[in-house]
């Protein structure tokens, strides 16, 4: 393979960083919904309202459980959190939310005790427990679809 080749596979397989500059990432894998808080994010209105928008077009349902990592030094506006806080109680997304984080995790139990949501919504320090729980959310919501039905 002459050099230039080489070097242009190698250019090619290099990761480039994503197109729009956002704090997350999200994707769908075996129906849970995957969404990845990077470390360090500020969490504005307008970054909450794509989250919210691009969850809610990968899921027009509104109950696809949502599995999310969430990085230490993750810091949310207060009015993007009000704005969660409102949109999600008109949805019904179960969210699984792991984080290794201890201080992060006292923070979601609060947020959990505070605004008491009301949809299932579980905070875990490990990432299978969280992913297992979520998969028994979409489990159980196939089996309620199948019950509906038969009816």
């Amino acid at each position: 393979m002459p050099a230039t080749a080489a070097l242009l596979a190698c250019r090619m397989l290099q990761w480039e960083p994503p197109a729009f500059e956002q704090p997350f990432e999200l994707w769908r894998d075996e129906g849970v919904l995957h969404l990845v808080l990077l470390e360090g994010a500020q969490l504005q209105p307008k970054v909450m309202k794509e989250m919210i928008r691009l969850v809610a077009a990968m899921d027009a349902t509104g109950r696809v459980p949502v599995l999310i990592d969430h990085a230490p030094g993750v810091a949310v506006d207060d009015s993007a959190r009000a704005l969660l806080v409102r949109v999600c109680r008109a949805q019904g997304h179960p969210v699984a939310m792991y984080t290794a984080n201890p201080q992060c995790r006292g923070q979601l139990e609060f947020f959990r005790q505070v605004h008491r949501p009301r949809f299932p919504f579980r905070v875990f320090d490990s990432r299978n427990e969280a992913w297992r729980w979520a998969r028994e959310r979409l489990q159980i919501e196939a089996v309620r679809n199948a019950v509906k039905a038969r009816l």
